[in-house]
């Protein structure tokens, strides 16, 4: 038993290296093809031209290129003799990681495929018989079998890490709001005035409530057919609703004061479970790279869609105006008319450009027929 939990231990481990190496990969590949597409025209980095940028930034460029570069090269090494174990999406990145690597491939290699002789065969006829000589080794059974273990093990750490980050900063407000927090602030707040000053928004509310409940009296003495209350009795019955009120707009505001706490150490606990689980977090990037670009382009442009008009749309501003308003009262703080206007002016805006610019930079390149649904389902536009 002991000997099969190391195996499987084993295993996990190279699977997550596996896939830390091929995102690195990945990254440094889309990290040159940036850097083409910003400052080369779209061409090949060419250290010996001059950019016109200053000379401490085209330096900065070349270092950054020619790490990536490296990093490219490192993950080729490592990868390919594990090719059989990747999945669709993964063979795609490793495609581009591969393509990037050619095309700055070292000037040697280069002239000696220039003056080398050409092959008898075309080189995708050779593709052909080298695909069926794979499936004809007998060590190809190993490689699928490894690959669909390291699948498996990928899925296994990518929901475990996605239940972690839901479920124990949840976990970790709950139990500190109510075992630790509320008991502290509870005890602490008579002596320290910033954990009970008063609300104004609360007190607007209370005094409101008041005058209905004044209201409610003299109704409820014009049905029953019944005189006033005297001023006496009047003055007695307001002063009792406006002590109950009171009360509860000072428990509403020390709610708030643990609201504060709790969430603060539920995002302490996240960036905790984020620090200590940065392999696992790779392993889900590529999972949800896997989800996403594994649907067809009519679903990612659906999905798109969704997503867009729900956020940035021209009805989203309902949407972000009952966000700021719940915030507001889970804080404790006041619900400003002008705040809220001025960011859902602001906010949807700079959110629609970052979008905009993320399809043109980065799906515009890894799924550009997913694009073209995009713009035939938004109507051309």
């Amino acid at each position: 038993m002991g000997r099969r939990n190391w195996i499987n231990l084993f295993n996990k481990s190279q699977s997550i290296e596996l896939s830390s190496d091929l995102e690195r990969g990945y990254e440094a590949a889309l990290l040159i093809q940036s850097l083409e597409l910003e400052f080369y025209g779209d061409r090949q980095v060419r250290p010996d031209l001059e950019l016109s940028v200053p000379r401490t930034v085209q330096a900065s460029i070349l270092r950054r290129f020619r790490t990536a570069l490296s990093i490219c090269r490192k993950s080729l090494e490592t990868i390919d003799p594990n090719r059989g174990q990747l999945d669709l999406q993964e063979l795609r990145q490793l495609q581009l990681i591969e393509s990037v690597a050619k095309r700055y491939a070292t000037k040697r290699s280069s002239s000696a495929s220039m003056t080398r002789a050409p092959d008898a065969l075309p080189r995708s006829l050779l593709g052909f018989f080298d695909n069926i000589r794979r499936q004809l080794d007998p060590s190809s059974e190993e490689g699928v079998v490894a690959g669909y273990r390291r699948r498996r093990d990928s899925t296994l750490i990518s929901l475990r890490v996605l239940l972690t980050l839901i479920l124990v900063p949840l976990l970790v407000q709950q139990i500190a709001g109510t075992y630790f927090i509320s008991p502290a602030v509870n005890h602490f707040s008579p002596e320290l005035p910033f954990l009970s000053y008063p609300k104004p928004q609360l007190e607007e509310k209370a005094a409101e409530k008041l005058r209905i409940y004044k209201q409610e009296l003299e109704f409820d003495a014009f049905l029953k057919g019944d005189q006033l209350l005297n001023d006496d009795l009047l003055r007695e019955k307001l002063t009792e609703k406006a002590t109950e009120l009171k009360n509860d707009a000072d428990i509403e505001s020390l709610r708030a004061i643990k609201n504060v706490f709790s969430d603060f150490f539920g995002v302490l606990a996240f960036a905790l479970v984020c620090l200590f689980s940065r392999n696992e977090l790779r392993v889900l990037r590529g999972f949800v790279d896997e989800a996403v670009y594994g649907l067809s382009d009519s679903a990612k442009a659906f999905a798109i869609i969704l997503f867009t008009d729900i956020f940035v749309g021209y009805h989203s501003p309902e949407g972000w105006s009952v966000l700021l308003d719940g915030m507001a009262d889970h804080f404790g703080l006041p619900s400003s008319e002008s705040f809220v206007n001025t960011f859902i002016a602001t906010f949807p805006v700079i959110l629609a450009t970052i979008f905009k610019y993320w399809i043109f930079r980065y799906l515009n390149r890894v799924s550009p027929s997913s694009v073209a649904t995009l713009k035939g389902m938004n109507g051309g536009g």
